[in-house]
């Protein structure tokens, strides 16, 4: 069943008026349909033991606003309108949680480390693991690590008398060393380096663990903008304490089987039941940890509210400033060919 949540209320006989008063731009949203929620067991992967690693799948991604973009389709040869939508950006200084799944947030009742399993499904995109309290981004094996495996990175192992290829162990080192070896060959060749932020640099799914020192009452936010993480679990050793573990999938005797929080929440399809304007909020957790996961949906459909327009402007290319930076929705730097929503001097622009 698709999701729909009115978010303002407006006469259909003002809309119809309206619509072709207005150029291509964005506008708030009277309306979102959104697709289903669903918690699954999927995306698995092997160890370097051949052993599988479960882990259990939100679907959709975190996104910080969702508007309406009105715009003139030439394959369709008619106005239309589809979902537009920005990202929680922590590197340039945004705070706070998505207003729209997808992310996970724990807060430790005692300092400790933590150690969060995750399946991440494209390593070269930001990863952030975030301090709720200032919003900032922590570094990547500065702040924390990442160990594991890389999708494609593999070696030949005797399990059982046979010779098994299975992904290759890679240690936080190892994978920084990776990191930094691409660094420096784009030195060589001016290119910029890849972003501090990314914990892996190829375009490939990466499953291990996030390792940090982690502080009492604080909360950390674990998002990805454009890319999904997958949740295998979690340990959490407290400072002279014992070590408690959550697992998010188990193996029973060939029968996957979801953690009883996330399996409480769910149809006998896989559907989430319990989905509201942010998704679907889970809450779970050991004793000295509690945690909750924000599962996320595709955003299907939008109808504008052609009375509320965001004041992003449309212009043409020629119209940028070519002395100032422009980027996209995703943070990545474009160029003047560039057709779509750009930001540029803390502005945000359509450059058609």
């Amino acid at each position: 069943m698709k999701k729909i949540f009115t978010l303002v209320a407006m006469a259909m006989f003002a809309v119809a008026v309206n619509a072709q008063d207005h150029e291509p731009g964005l506008y708030e949203c009277k309306s979102i349909t959104w697709g289903d929620i669903t918690w699954t067991n999927g995306n698995n992967k092997k160890d370097n033991d051949n052993n599988d690693m479960l882990f259990l799948m939100g679907t959709g991604n975190g996104y910080a606003t969702l508007l309406a973009e009105y715009f003139y389709s030439e394959n369709q040869a008619q106005y239309m309108t589809r979902p537009a939508y920005t990202y929680i950006d922590y590197e340039n200084g945004q705070t706070g949680a998505p207003a729209y799944g997808l992310y996970y947030k724990l807060t430790p009742k005692v300092d400790g480390v933590l150690k969060f399993n995750t399946w991440v499904n494209k390593g070269n995109r930001k990863t952030f693991v975030v301090k709720a309290s200032d919003g900032k981004p922590l570094e990547p094996y500065v702040d924390y690590s990442f160990e594991g495996y890389v999708n494609g990175q593999n070696e030949t192992k005797m399990i059982d008398e046979k010779e098994v290829s299975v992904p290759r162990y890679l240690t936080a080192a190892d994978i920084k060393q990776r990191v930094d070896d691409e660094n420096a060959k784009r030195a060589g060749e001016s290119k910029d380096p890849i972003n501090k932020y990314v914990i892996e640099l190829g375009n490939q799914p990466v499953w291990g663990w996030i390792s940090l020192n982690v502080s009492a009452n604080e909360s950390y936010y674990i998002y990805q903008q454009t890319s999904q993480l997958g949740f295998g679990g979690y340990t959490f050793t407290p400072n002279n304490g014992v070590a408690e573990d959550y697992v998010a999938v188990v193996d029973m005797g060939g029968t996957k089987v979801l953690a009883p929080e996330f399996a409480a929440v769910i149809n006998e399809s896989g559907k989430a039941t319990n989905v509201d304007i942010r998704g679907s909020v889970v809450a779970f957790g050991t004793t000295n940890m509690s945690a909750e996961a924000c599962g996320g949906a595709v955003p299907t459909d939008v109808e504008a509210d052609f009375t509320k327009p965001t004041g992003i402007e449309t212009v043409k290319a020629a119209e940028v400033k070519a002395n100032a930076a422009m980027f996209n929705l995703a943070g990545q730097q474009v160029n003047g060919a560039f057709k779509g929503m750009v930001i540029q001097n803390g502005k945000k622009f359509i450059v058609k």
